[in-house]
């Protein structure tokens, strides 16, 4: 009878194990078609308890695009491949909060909201309000194997990624 206990409590462990980490936000994600009419492929990561994503793949092939509409001019040389464009996320209960997002099609930046539909599927909400009342969701889904496969060769080296958080406000 002990050992089947054991036995059970094991299970129930291991099942919120696997469900508290398919809702972490890291990992590899294929975004919505953007104003561009391209899709990205971006890697959420962690780093001192915030959660930040750049992109480093387009699913059409093609290569990385120079910031020309940032408000910055001293920033309109650099390339969306390897730049953080989320950052300052933090996790609250289900949901990922306080962070801003970067539109490379408009030179712009929002709030950002993500939440998970699923363990594959994440709902970004940007907006203009910290509300998210004013603003858009979107659809981004986690990159199957097959996809890894394709897309992860084309990663930068992460100290671009890094030096990229130096850009941010």
């Amino acid at each position: 009878m002990l050992k089947s206990y054991f036995s059970k409590l094991f299970f129930i462990a291991l099942f919120f194990a696997v469900y508290l980490q398919a809702e972490e936000l890291t990992g590899y994600f294929i975004t919505h078609v953007g104003q561009s009419g391209r899709q990205s492929v971006v890697e959420f990561f962690k780093k001192d308890n915030m959660y930040y994503a750049y992109g480093f793949a387009n699913t059409d092939g093609s290569g990385p695009k120079e910031d020309v509409m940032n408000q910055n001019p001293k920033m309109r040389n650099r390339v969306d491949k390897g730049s953080v464009f989320i950052y300052n996320l933090k996790k609250d209960g289900k949901h990922y909060t306080g962070g801003m997002i970067y539109n490379f099609d408009d030179g712009k930046e929002y709030y950002v909201k993500i939440s998970f539909k699923d363990k594959d599927t994440l709902e970004l909400r940007a907006s203009v309000d910290k509300t998210g009342f004013l603003g858009e969701s979107f659809v981004w889904k986690r990159l199957n194997g097959t996809q890894e496969k394709e897309y992860l060769p084309q990663k930068p080296d992460f100290s671009i990624v890094e030096k990229s958080l130096n850009d941010i406000k």
